[in-house]
């Protein structure tokens, strides 16, 4: 902890010292969200959340970028919420912060990054830091970015090498990948490998491109950890828009780490984060349709087709003048006591997991 916050008060240190030389661009938004609604016991619980983001870039010297965004989040609650990346009522999070030099033959990236691999929409087995992101309701702002080392190097026009090394764990444990990425005729294809740390390792590859008009997307990993079968992660997509306007989303998920049976299920697994999904067979099904030119209707529905448990999340969202979203959103969840988003006490203490809860959403971006 003590090496992460010397590592970001060098990085503002910098970054004013560069701004006394070079001019910084800022660009960022401000979220506003209102939240009510009933946990799975029944009790009612309600909160609102402000986030200010901001986008800090500068170029101390030719082919050198310095990278920031800082993050305050300030929560007012009358109960534990499960909103995502806020852990306390008043907290400034250095999400990213990182140094960009390039170079004629590659981009070095170096610091506090956003590394997103895989071709899913929900689901990426070949993401070893975001293998799994309710899409539909959280933004990319709220993914893991961990600290590393990367090179990123063009092969041609639609092909390159792209290398991390994470820089914050021992060479023991910390991960290691290499992605190679090219294109088949209309379909872009990456193979991938990552050294998972203490001995684990996986072998990833994914490919979009469109068939019969429909696009599609696939992407598999299989996965080692010592002391335990290798296993698969699958996902198959697609998407078409219809000539009435709707657009449709779908994916099938395998998780080759899962359970077929809810009496299998490993939940001090899934609440201490070495798990992300407790079944073995998935499934998303996502509408939208634009109404008019400000205004977006989207449906999104995950189901785990073992137990038949699910999470329903409509949306509606409009602009309402330059610059200013006004979205009301919704979750709801699904299922008999046990499954996996209706789990009972003993499975969930918080009563969080299968909460209902209404959204409203405004934010304004600069």
């Amino acid at each position: 902890m003590i090496k992460r916050v010397c590592v970001f008060i060098c990085l503002l240190f910098m970054l004013c010292f560069c701004a006394a030389a070079q001019p910084v661009t800022m660009v960022g938004y401000y979220e506003n969200l209102i939240v009510g609604g009933a946990n799975r016991n029944g009790d009612m619980m309600g909160g609102n959340l402000g986030r200010l983001r901001l986008r800090l870039d500068t170029e101390p010297c030719f082919d050198l970028l310095l990278h920031l965004e800082p993050e305050y989040d300030l929560l007012a609650k009358t109960n534990s919420l499960p909103l995502a990346n806020v852990s306390g009522l008043d907290q400034l999070v250095w999400d990213r912060a990182y140094f960009v030099w390039r170079l004629a033959f590659a981009d070095i990236t170096l610091g506090k990054q956003r590394i997103a691999w895989g071709a899913g929409y929900i689901w990426n087995p070949s993401d070893v830091f975001n293998p799994f992101t309710l899409s539909f309701a959280v933004d990319d702002d709220q993914d893991k970015t961990p600290i590393a080392l990367r090179c990123e190097m063009p092969l041609g026009a639609a092909s390159g090498l792209d290398i991390f090394v994470e820089t914050d764990e021992p060479w023991s444990e910390g991960k290691k990948g290499a992605r190679l990425r090219g294109n088949y005729d209309i379909y872009d294809v990456s193979l991938s490998y990552v050294d998972r740390g203490s001995g684990a390792f996986q072998i990833g590859f994914d490919t979009t491109g469109e068939l019969f008009t429909l696009g599609i997307r696939a992407e598999t990993a299989l996965i080692s950890v010592p002391g335990a079968n290798r296993y698969i992660q699958t996902v198959l997509g697609g998407n078409y828009t219809f000539d009435n306007g709707w657009g449709l989303d779908l994916e099938y998920y395998f998780n080759g780490l899962g359970q077929k049976s809810m009496a299998d299920y490993e939940w001090s697994k899934l609440l201490s984060g070495d798990l992300s999904q407790l079944g073995m067979d998935y499934y998303y099904i996502g509408t939208n349709k634009l109404l008019d030119e400000l205004t977006d209707l989207r449906f999104s529905l995950l189901l785990n087709a073992d137990d038949l448990s699910f999470i329903f999340y409509p949306a509606l969202s409009h602009n309402l003048f330059q610059n200013f979203d006004l979205s009301l959103e919704a979750m709801f969840s699904g299922g008999q006591p046990g499954s996996e988003y209706m789990p009972t006490a003993a499975e969930d203490p918080s009563y969080l997991m299968g909460s209902n809860l209404i959204l409203l959403r405004g934010r304004y971006s600069f």
